[in-house]
């Protein structure tokens, strides 16, 4: 299909600039009204302003594999593999590979159900998300380091914009 971008709530995600089919998550539509959208959390972990925004959200595909959020009128349920992905991404499964952040998902939708030979990645930046440091932040940055390798293997190219962490991890 081409490029798609994937977009987090990072500073970077002020780069993009709309000319890609965009798969954002969570409440990127506070930010950006994304084409498609994943949530991976119950709607517990949500604030109410942040729950109102993925409520009313309306996009092509709404991604989640929880069925708290079928109540959405374009939700498709996704199948996650069980382990994550620590020596190598596999991508030739039935099933989505996992990580502890929803770009990860995100871009392996893209690349999965979009066929996406590029892949890039806006505000996926990781440098002032509260629970994405220390060893999660290790174990994600280890997931991408993954999952590129075996996008690399297939011909795809995952870009990063910005200046996050995984911009040296990856280029």
């Amino acid at each position: 299909m081409g490029k798609i971008a994937v977009l987090g709530l990072g500073e970077s995600l002020r780069l993009f600039g709309g000319d890609m089919v965009a798969i954002g998550v969570n409440d990127i539509w506070s930010k950006y009204k994304s084409d498609y959208v994943v949530c991976l959390d119950a709607k517990s972990r949500f604030d109410q302003k942040r729950l109102d925004i993925i409520e009313s959200c309306a996009p092509i595909k709404f991604y989640s594999q929880l069925r708290c959020w079928e109540n959405k009128r374009t939700y498709e349920e996704i199948y996650l593999q069980i382990a994550y992905p620590k020596y190598v991404c596999q991508l030739d499964t039935d099933k989505l590979p996992k990580s502890l952040c929803s770009p990860f998902v995100a871009a392996a939708i893209a690349y999965k159900y979009f066929k996406a030979d590029e892949i890039h990645l806006f505000g996926v930046d990781m440098v002032d998300h509260p629970l994405l440091k220390g060893e999660n932040l290790d174990k994600i940055i280890l997931h991408f380091s993954n999952f590129n390798a075996s996008l690399k293997q297939k011909g795809v190219k995952l870009v990063v914009h910005g200046n996050g962490v995984l911009q040296n991890v990856l280029q």
